[in-house]
Order: C-alpha cells, then structure tokens, then sequence
C-alpha cells in the first residue's frame, strides 16, 4: 500500500528541518510506501525552499505549493485531492508540522487501517491520549467542551475526540466516498465537516490514544474565530440533516396519500382489506422511491437507470418488510376488534408509522450509505 502524509505548512521553516528526520526514523519499519507530501501556501519565511532542500536526503517528502494562505482545511483538501488523483495514495494522513503530533505514533494509525478501520483518529480524551498539561484552563475547557458540544449535538457520543487533526483515512471505500469540494468550512472547522461524513456513510472508525504535545517553535496558526467556525459548522451539519428528514417527511406524506387513496378504493371496490394493503404499498414504494432519490437523497443520487434498478432491489426487500407487517397488523386488528373502516384505517395508520421509521433508518444508513454526501 502508499501511504500519504499530508502535512500544511505557513512559515514553518525552523520546524520542518525537526520534523522531516523524525518522520524518516520512525517510517523505518513500516513495509509499505511512505510519502510526506507537504503543502505551503507561499510561505514568506521560505518553507518551501527549505522543503526542496531536504528532498536531497530525504526523498520520500514531496511539496505543493499553493498560491494563496485561505486556511488549514482548504490545504489539506488540495493534499488529498493530489494525493489520491496524482499520487494514487491507498491510505492518507492528516499532521500538523508544528510537531504537536507525534511522529512516533505513524506506524499505529497505519496498522489501525491495516486492521479494518476506514477513519482512525488520534484521540486526547480516550484512556491514554492527553493533553498539555501546560495549557491554560480555558484552552482546556475549550478543547473539550467543544468537542462535547459536536458530539451531542450531531448525535456521535460513541467518538471521544472530534477536534483532534491527527487522523488517517483508507481513500477506497473511505476518503474516495466524500465530496471533499462540499466541506463547509476552508479552516480549522473542517475536521468536524469530515469526520462527520465519514460517520454518514457507515464508515469504521477507531480512536487511538496520542499525547498531543506543545507547539515546537514557530508561531501558532489557532485563530480567535476557530471556536465561533467551528459552531457554524456543527450547527449547519444538523440543519442539513433536518433538511433531509424533512424532506423525507413530505416525500412519505405523498407517499401516504397515495398509499390510503389506493388501499380504499381497492379495499371498497376490488380486493380483501390485506391484499388492498399489500398492493397500495407496492406502489407508493415505487413512487417513494423515485422521489427520493431525486430529492430527498438528492445529494447521494443514484443517476444511472442500472444503478437504479440494482438498488432497487435491497430498497424493495427492505421496505417490505414494514409494508408486510402492516398487512399483518391489518388482518389481525379487524379479526380481533371487527371489520370496520375505522380499525382498518387505524391499523394501517399505526403501521405506517412503525414502517416510517424503520424505512428512513434503512434507507439512510444502507440504501443510500456508500454515495458521496
């Protein structure tokens, strides 16, 4: 396998010529192909000159200069995006060159990729990571709370660190799933942007500890609106999310006005009330699924008419299973309370509304999981 460090760099000429050697030592016994692409946005102190200086005697770095400083996420996308359409890297890491993180650690994230993971991120808040003890409590109380806040608030307690820049990312089936041109945020928010689609999609993610260090030397990059940006985000993040699920509503609400229309009016004039159930929900799931994927899942679109039908296969299974149940329901509650209009359409309200929130669970996590988001 290649493995790609990417690592963005501003006027971190001192600390590179640290950094380059102690990735050479500690890359020594890994058995696959291990770069350092290094990505400066034109830094005045000559980082990139420096850079070109050590490819000398080390050739496993490389370097991409970019015209412009317009923030830490934006370097890093332009990394991977060179790393995996140039470089054909098979798994990428993300390192600050401040030398907060630990080279020794490279090896670990590899394995952890190695093992199964598709995402692993450095973690300070499981058994074993930390964080500068010399650090100031409101930084402290920041780092954390912040991180508390996205996990709360996006719904991934099970993720210790959402903050955390030291990560490594399997790019197929993982990083090759994400539309790194839709991150939201250019800054320091955009781990939380794409840690979070990396949970979107069903990806394994394992937390390893690290002990994040003080900064080398150089001075640091952490801006006074990173906190406020990274609230943007995470609260961004959860509108969209309510966007779909609203969407997904209105496109059941059709769905179920198709789906009663026909149930009476076969129930009344053609079929036994299970049958006309079994028959009506067919029909609004055809229609439901086309108006989902071109909608309400409009950003994880299914486009080719082969694609469609391949898919639509697990979506019809999947959705028949709730549609079978309210035949059930049906069948049973008119044996058991009469057959009546009113404990048919009681029935079949009440399993609807079961197979509204087993549909969206499955759609969401298996249908539509492995598209871009």
């Amino acid at each position: 396998m290649k493995v790609l460090i990417v690592i963005p760099t501003y006027n971190e000429a001192e600390n590179v010529k640290k950094l380059v050697p102690l990735i050479s030592e500690h890359i020594k016994g890994v058995e696959h192909d291990v770069m350092a692409l290094f990505v400066d946005d034109s830094s005045p102190d000559g980082t990139a000159d420096i850079l070109d200086g050590l490819k000398r005697e080390y050739p496993f770095i490389d370097v991409l200069v970019r015209k412009e400083k317009d923030g830490l996420g934006a370097a890093y996308i332009a990394g991977f995006n060179k790393a995996m359409n140039d470089l054909n890297a098979d798994i990428i890491m993300e390192m600050d060159a401040d030398l907060q993180h630990d080279p020794k650690e490279i090896p670990n994230f590899i394995k952890a990729v190695e093992e199964g993971a598709d995402y692993v991120i450095g973690s300070r808040y499981v058994k074993g990571g930390s964080i500068p003890e010399e650090w100031a409590f409101y930084r402290k109380v920041l780092s954390w709370g912040g991180s508390l806040f996205a996990r709360i608030t996006l719904g991934a307690l099970d993720v210790k660190d959402f903050t955390t820049g030291y990560r490594a990312s399997r790019v197929k089936g993982g990083l090759d799933q994400i539309d790194l041109g839709d991150i939201m945020s250019a800054g320091f928010a955009y781990k939380i942007d794409l840690l979070y689609r990396f949970i979107k999609i069903g990806a394994k993610i394992k937390e390893i500890p690290i002990q994040f260090a003080l900064r080398d030397g150089g001075k640091s990059k952490m801006e006074q609106n990173n906190m406020l940006e990274s609230l943007r985000v995470v609260i961004l993040l959860k509108l969209r999310d309510s966007i779909n699920f609203i969407k997904f509503g209105i496109v059941g609400f059709a769905g179920f006005v198709t789906d009663t229309a026909l149930f009476n009016f076969l129930r009344i004039s053609l079929l036994s009330s299970e049958y006309a159930s079994a028959f009506s929900g067919f029909l609004a799931m055809i229609l439901t699924f086309l108006l989902n994927n071109a909608w309400s899942f409009s950003e994880r679109k299914i486009e080719t008419p082969g694609a469609r039908l391949k898919v639509f296969v697990p979506y019809a299974i999947s959705s028949y299973i709730p549609i079978i149940f309210r035949s059930w329901l049906v069948a049973y509650s008119l044996e058991r309370f009469g057959d009546t209009t009113l404990i048919a359409n009681a029935a079949f309200f009440v399993g609807m509304l079961i197979g509204l929130v087993w549909n969206f669970t499955v759609y969401s996590k298996i249908i539509w999981r492995k598209k871009v988001i």
